[in-house]
């Protein structure tokens, strides 16, 4: 009986190496692909949708050539503005940051929080003399889903007014002064706030600060494993524990209200909805590039370190240790079919492809 045990023990072993060999193997083929499409910008800019001549463009808009061939439209991001700008840092400013679950967005949003009025969350004796104010209004409940409740609370303080909203934190800005917003679930639904987002940039600027918008991202598989390991934390508020036919078979859904979105629809619907609108992936595809385009100062994908610099020289803050939190160390519990699965899903998704135009737009950027 114990031979027979160990046995058994030895076969589960070297299943579960055969696993992680596998994803492995498939993350690396997955950024192989992500990399070879780099130096294709032509191929992305017919996926960029046309817009309107970008200030400091010389008069090119997007799809036309000025002598730079295909690569002219990506130093037209506002990114590429923004690393370009020989004035930083600003003397006042905002900084918002979306922050997409499962991205080590948790680790940068507690890091900004060092910068606050509240010294609970900066090191002691740090030397800093930085005191932020921070905004932010979230939640992972259903209550108010579908009825922008919470998403008008974000916004403008909602029913009872506890607080002013986005609206009101973007004004009155004092000399030198630093504010930070949070954007987290059933804050923004971005698809339908691209007014929102120039508008507040629009205020903050008109007082002579700076404005400053950021997101992170991830390579999709890591992300969509890690935020099912996540979801697991989480199973009393959905009443059952989620399990992993549970969570492709919402994935395999297009366009439901259900206990998970990727980060594509995470970016552009934000919590709990994936495509309301039954579009097709080049749409959404599509349209979050072109807010990432237009809106987005400081994107990355996985680099913490990148990413921090880039809001120290907008801010002129200085440095203070980004140390990494809320990582969930679980086994992964995805067959090898199953993984299989979960990446053409999230190609079929349209995953894939922000991810591969998210390298190719900010290229060496951060």
């Amino acid at each position: 009986m114990a031979s027979e045990s160990t046995a058994d023990q030895s076969r589960s072993n070297r299943r579960w190496s055969g696993v992680a060999v596998f994803i492995l193997l498939q993350v690396g083929l997955a950024f192989e692909a992500l990399h070879k499409s780099c130096n294709i910008p032509r191929d992305l800019e017919a996926n960029v949708p046309s817009s309107s001549i970008i200030e400091g463009n010389s008069g090119v808009a997007h799809g036309q050539s000025s002598g730079g061939g295909g690569n002219e439209w990506r130093r037209n991001t506002r990114a590429h503005r923004f690393s370009a700008n020989s004035e930083l840092p600003y003397s006042c400013g905002m900084v918002l940051f979306y922050h997409v679950p499962s991205t080590g967005g948790a680790t940068i949003n507690t890091w900004l929080q060092r910068y606050t009025e509240d010294n609970a969350w900066r090191p002691k004796n740090a030397g800093v003399n930085v005191t932020a104010k921070y905004f932010t209004h979230w939640h992972r409940t259903k209550k108010g889903f579908g009825t922008n409740e919470s998403q008008n609370t974000f916004i403008d303080g909602g029913e009872g007014k506890k607080h002013g909203g986005m609206n009101e934190f973007v004004t009155d800005f004092e000399e030198n002064e630093w504010k930070i917003a949070h954007v987290h679930h059933s804050s923004l639904e971005l698809n339908a706030s691209e007014h929102l987002l120039q508008g507040w940039r629009d205020t903050v600027e008109s007082q002579g600060c700076g404005y400053v918008a950021t997101v992170m991202f991830r390579d999709p598989l890591s992300h969509t494993l890690s935020l099912h390991k996540h979801l697991g934390r989480f199973s009393q508020s959905h009443g059952h524990k989620i399990d992993s036919e549970e969570y492709m078979q919402h994935l395999k859904s297009p366009n439901v209200i259900g206990i998970w979105a990727t980060q594509l629809d995470y970016f552009l619907y934000n919590f709990l909805n994936r495509n309301p609108y039954s579009v097709d992936k080049e749409t959404k595809v599509k349209r979050a590039l072109q807010l990432l385009r237009d809106h987005f100062d400081i994107v990355t994908v996985g680099n913490h370190e990148g990413h921090m610099k880039a809001v120290l020289r907008a801010t002129g803050w200085p440095e203070l240790h980004m140390q990494t939190v809320n990582v969930f160390k679980k086994d992964i519990q995805f067959t090898k079919r199953q993984i299989e699965n979960i990446l053409q899903l999230l190609r079929d998704n349209g995953d894939i492809d922000l991810i591969n135009g998210v390298q190719i737009l900010y290229k060496d950027l951060f």
